[in-house]
């Protein structure tokens, strides 16, 4: 096929849902990767890399190529699938590669109807991608067509469908060994990643070792590597984030860190002062994502604490469940050590937040919400998931379904609609709705209760969860107790849950699509939204709604708390729902700008670390706090009016479209003392940094 002489090229992609409010979308460093392996071996093959799923169509229609290979996930799978149509359709003779963990290995069944389901597909490679494609790549241009590679030679890690007998072709015997890393040049040093560094949308990913120890069933993390770690060389780590630092044009300062368990390491520490020097020369990368090991030693705090000016420390417990830990195979890891790695980081200023997923094996609506309130009440930022099926982890796997009574439905990404017409196509993320332990009915009580606790942790109600935590409760308990008061809901807000409980409802389907037309598309476009952010922007464009649900809100503290509270302490708690209800924004009643006077010395209050009662903080002289809204949120707002008459729609679309992921400013002023605007800026901005990183983790 004269494909390692340079006659012939090769297209590698790493595509995603590109949009113009979106600059979080990785540089595609896996393909980079195999593409820099792929050239080391064999320097005149012609490779074009690519991660816009338009520029690589118009390509292909330009240029067919010998062979095109596409990294897939859950996030473009069906986009993918769009493209090898298009590809087939431009030449038939295209050999079409895709290759991920995203993939039932061991079920023979589930892969015979996973190529039926794809006939534009020809071939899928497992695990480390770099031997397996350049073996791959030497087959086919030694032998000229897949069926004619010789059984014997196939690596372990190559499967195909041969069309005549129907049958799954796989060579189990042939293992392919680990990679050493150290043998791969790296992307970036070479040159290969230049284009997606210089493109402001794309934020750099590094990953300076690769495996996973541990084996918990919901993830296919180690699925591609097994549970050793191997590392990369040192200086080539450190060489790579210096280039990287000079180079990434990254809009928001953004860097990813690949490692699934980063600090696990002693080398990691040098890694993460390397990183810290160039924030402080450079001023990149000034926003660092990272999964941190599970496990507490000195190395993570110390991590931590070098880089808590650009990040914040994922404890990702997932649950608080003794027994789902065992059933999630993550029973290795004691909660405990959670506790102690909390409060290490909270003597030195880290900013910690905690990940928690609905609707594992063995959890039940009120063990969970134990676990949420055990969190809160530890002063932790906790943020929810439903539990999402991954194909290639255990939890996928027909035994794990059937032991745990595991039941799935569909819904569309909202994230993951493309916008363009020229290539229709959206994703979905399957959802485990039922398992032993929860009825599906039970996991619509999840679901709603998600939906509040999304409200009630954002910073309108800072005063309110603070007012809480200093008389023995928390926002989960009132959260929890909304959600079963059902008979004392106000006409306005009693119509807003249920059609929030109706919506939901609608959103999940038993089976998904695989192709589309672009009428589909653009009912998706209309249908498929971002549901908690939908009903918040409900409760600010219209002011029935939010009259009402202040009305609510202050009646119902008297009711819940009035008999472990004093009337002191209620009064508190009701004074903190009027300052929450000043920092929410009205969108039908809107003031760009306000001054409240408050007899409270509110910010005060709120860092004062011994946790006194408000009353501590009265003052008789009021505060002039000014309510401002960021200076384009309405110029963004007015061009968003431009394309719906909708108010709700047009803040929804403000939220989610526009800005991203940036927190509470879209539903809440910003609210500082006249007298003193700096220093309440700062403690802002730490707090809409940490609900920034919250967001990212949630994408």
């Amino acid at each position: 096929l004269e494909l390692l002489n340079g006659k012939s090229s090769i297209y590698l992609a790493d595509l995603c849902y590109f949009h113009e409010w979106d600059n979080l979308q990785p540089i595609p460093l896996n393909v980079g990767y195999i593409t820099a392996y792929l050239l080391d071996k064999h320097p005149e093959a012609t490779t074009e890399l690519f991660k816009d799923p338009i520029k690589l169509q118009k390509r292909i229609s330009e240029q067919p190529p010998k062979v095109l290979a596409l990294s897939h996930y859950d996030w473009n799978t069906n986009l993918n699938l769009a493209i090898l149509r298009h590809a087939k359709e431009k030449n038939s003779d295209i050999i079409t590669v895709m290759g991920g963990p995203n993939f039932e290995m061991n079920d023979l069944e589930w892969i015979l109807k996973f190529f039926e389901d794809r006939p534009n597909l020809d071939v899928y490679i497992t695990g480390e991608g770099e031997l397996s494609f350049n073996r791959f790549i030497e087959l086919l241009d030694t032998y000229g067509k897949i069926s004619d590679i010789p059984f014997e030679e196939l690596p372990a890690s190559i499967f195909y469908y041969d069309k005549e007998s129907k049958k799954i072709i796989n060579n189990p015997r042939n293992f392919v060994e680990r990679i050493d890393l150290t043998t791969i040049p790296s992307p970036y040093l070479t040159g290969i990643l230049d284009q997606f560094l210089d493109d402001p949308h794309l934020a750099p990913i590094m990953e300076t070792n690769r495996g996973c120890p541990y084996a918990c069933t919901f993830c296919n993390w180690g699925n591609a590597t097994q549970s050793k770690i191997n590392q990369y060389g040192l200086d080539t780590v450190k060489a790579e984030i210096q280039y990287v630092t000079k180079r990434s044009k990254n809009y928001m300062g953004l860097m990813y860190l690949a490692d699934g368990n980063f600090g696990i390491l002693k080398r990691d520490l040098e890694i993460a002062k390397l990183l810290r020097e160039c924030t402080v020369k450079e001023n990149f990368p000034r926003r660092v994502f990272i999964y941190f090991a599970k496990n507490t030693n000195d190395t993570i705090i110390n991590i931590a604490s070098t880089l808590k000016t650009v990040t914040s420390m994922s404890m990702s417990k997932q649950t608080m469940n003794q027994e789902v830990l065992k059933n999630i195979k993550r029973e290795n890891i004691p909660i405990e050590q959670y506790d102690v790695l909390r409060e290490k980081c909270h003597e030195k200023g880290i900013e910690t937040f905690c990940e928690l997923i609905y609707g594992l094996p063995g959890e039940n609506f009120k063990s969970f919400i134990d676990g949420i309130r055990d969190s809160a009440r530890n002063n932790v930022i906790v943020t929810l998931y439903p539990n999402q099926m991954l194909k290639g982890s255990e939890q996928s796997t027909r035994p794990s379904r059937e032991k745990f009574g595991i039941k799935t439905k569909f819904r569309v990404i909202h994230r993951y609609i493309s916008s363009w017409d020229e290539l229709p196509s959206l994703e979905y993320e399957e959802v485990v709705v039922e398992t032993n332990d929860v009825s599906h009915d039970n996991w619509y009580q999840f679901r709603f209760f998600q939906f509040l606790f999304y409200i009630f942790r954002s910073e309108i109600f800072i005063e309110l969860s603070h007012s809480l935590y200093i008389n023995g409760l928390d926002y989960v308990t009132m959260v929890e107790k909304i959600t079963h008061d059902e008979k004392n809901w106000t006409p306005e807000v009693k119509q807003l849950f249920n059609d929030y409980f109706k919506t939901v409802k609608e959103e999940l389907f038993d089976v998904k699509k695989l192709e589309f037309t672009p009428e589909d598309i653009k009912k998706a476009r209309i249908e498929s939204k971002a549901l908690n952010l939908v009903y918040f922007s409900k409760i600010t464009t219209n002011t029935k709604i939010f009259n009402d649900f202040k009305f609510y809100l202050s009646e119902c503290i008297s009711r819940f708390f009035g008999k472990q509270l004093q009337n002191s302490s209620i009064d508190e708690l009701k004074q903190t729902v009027n300052f929450a209800f000043d920092k929410l924004i009205n969108y039908e009643n809107l003031n760009d700008k306000k001054i409240i006077p408050v007899n409270y010395d509110i910010s005060s209050w709120l860092d004062n670390p011994d946790k006194l009662p408000l009353e501590e903080f009265h003052i008789s002289e009021p505060i002039q706090y000014i309510f401002e809204l960021d200076n384009y949120v309405l110029s963004t707002l007015e061009r968003n009016k431009d394309f719906s008459n909708d108010l709700t729609e047009a803040v929804y679309s403000l939220r989610v479209n526009i800005q991203g992921p940036t927190g509470d400013k879209v539903f809440c002023y910003r609210r500082t003392p006249l007298s003193n605007q700096i220093s309440e800026n700062i403690q802002l901005s730490k707090r809409e940094a940490m609900r920034r990183h919250v967001d990212i983790a949630q994408r």
